[in-house]
C-alpha cells in the first residue's frame, strides 16, 4: 500500500486479453472495500519480480489467483489492525474496515484512515509504530493425483467447467458455404466476476471455435510439406465470421473453494464448436463429415458424394478428401 492509500499488486499471470489484471483489481478493491480505481495492477511483468505462476494457461487464473488475491488482501487488512488496535487502545477482533478506514465496531468515530497505516502510524510526539504494508497471498492445488495406469481414474485437476453450445445455421448447396446465424452458449461458471469479461470471453471462444470448425486446417504435399505456412493461405476468422447473434447464458453455481464461488471459463467456449457446427450441418444436409474444416469444397464434394463422408486413410491426402 503506498503511502496516499492506494493498492499497488504484483501477479504471475500475463494479462493478454482475457481480463486477469482486471478481476485480480476487482476482488483486491472488495475485499479492501476500496474503488476499484485506486487499486493498481502492475503490467510491467518479469520473472525475476513477480511472483511464480506455474502457467498462463487452463482457464484457472481467476479461480487460483482469485483464491491468491483474497488472501493477500485479508494479510494486508490483518496488519492495519493489528496497528491500529494499539492506536485506538483496542483488540483487532474489534476492529472493523470499510471506506478506506479502520474502525472500532462498537465507535465508528473511533477509526483511523488507511493512509494512516500505509507507511507505519506516526503518534503526535513523533514516534511510530509498524512500518511499510506489504503483504502476499498464495494458492495452490491440493488433493490433486495423476491417473492411474491401470484404471484411468484419479484426480488431474481442482475444478471442472461445464457447458453446452446450440447453433443454428445455413448452409447454401450450391457454393457449399455455411452461415452461422446464432450460437447460445451456456456455461455453469460458479459466479460471474465480471459480465463483460465473460461476455468476451465466449464471444471470443465461439469464433475461434468457428475458425476450427470452417476455415482452419494445415495442409500437406505428398512428401509431407507444409503447403498453407502463413495466414495467407491458412485463414483464420475476422470479424465478418463472427455469427449473426451469440447468446451467452450464464448458470450461478457456487463452487465452494473459489473465490466468490467463481470458475474459469477461458477455453471452454471454443472446445466444443466444432461438434455442435457438424451436428448442425448433419441436421441440415443428413451428410455427417469427419474431417475438419468443414470448408465450402468439402461440403461440396460431400454432397456430390451423395453419402456420408468418410476420413481417408492415405495420411498424405489433403484435407477433403473422402
Amino acid at each position: 500500500m503506498t503511502g496516499d492509500g492506494r493498492v499497488k499488486m504484483m501477479i504471475g499471470a500475463i494479462d493478454y486479453g482475457q481480463g486477469a489484471n482486471t478481476t485480480m483489481a476487482q476482488i483486491a478493491a472488495q475485499e479492501l472495500d476500496l474503488p476499484i480505481d485506486r487499486v493498481e495492477v502492475v503490467e510491467n511483468l518479469s520473472t525475476q519480480t513477480n511472483p511464480y505462476d506455474w502457467n498462463t494457461v487452463a482457464s484457472k487464473y481467476t479461480f487460483m489467483g482469485g483464491n491468491a488475491v483474497i488472501r493477500a488482501s485479508r494479510d494486508m487488512l490483518r496488519q492495519m489492525k493489528d496497528i491500529a488496535a494499539q492506536v485506538l487502545h483496542s483488540t483487532a477482533d474489534h476492529l472493523a474496515h470499510g471506506g478506506g478506514y479502520i474502525y472500532h465496531i462498537h465507535n465508528p468515530e473511533r477509526r483511523i484512515a488507511y493512509e494512516q497505516l500505509a507507511l507505519g502510524y506516526q503518534y503526535p510526539d513523533g514516534s511510530g509504530i509498524g512500518g511499510p504494508l506489504i503483504s502476499h497471498g498464495v494458492y495452490m492445488a491440493d488433493g490433486l493425483t495423476n491417473l492411474d495406469h491401470e484404471t484411468g481414474q484419479g484426480k488431474p485437476a481442482l475444478v471442472w467447467t461445464f457447458g453446452a453450445h446450440a447453433v443454428d445455421l445455413e448452409v447454401d448447396v450450391e457454393t457449399g458455404s455455411i452461415t452461422i446465424l446464432k450460437v447460445a452458449s451456456a456455461f455453469d461458471i460458479g459466479q460471474v466476476i465480471n459480465e463483460k469479461l465473460i461476455y468476451g470471453q465466449i464471444c471470443g471462444g465461439v469464433l475461434q471455435g468457428l475458425g476450427s470448425a470452417i476455415l482452419e486446417g494445415y495442409k500437406f504435399s505428398p512428401d509431407n510439406r507444409l503447403l498453407n505456412p502463413s495466414f495467407t493461405d491458412n485463414k483464420i476468422p475476422t470479424m465478418k465470421d463472427m455469427p449473426i447473434e451469440v447468446v451467452p447464458i450464464y448458470i450461478e453455481n457456487p463452487q465452494k473453494n473459489g473465490p466468490y464461488g467463481a470458475r474459469g471459463v477461458g477455453e471452454h467456449p471454443m472446445i466444443s464448436v466444432p461438434s455442435a457446427v457438424g451436428n448442425a450441418v448433419y441436421d441440415a444436409l443428413g451428410i455427417n463429415f469427419h474431417v475438419l474444416p468443414l470448408s465450402p469444397e468439402a461440403i461440396v464434394l460431400g454432397i456430390l458424394s451423395g453419402k456420408e463422408s468418410i476420413l481417408c486413410t492415405d495420411v498424405n491426402c489433403l484435407p477433403g478428401c473422402y
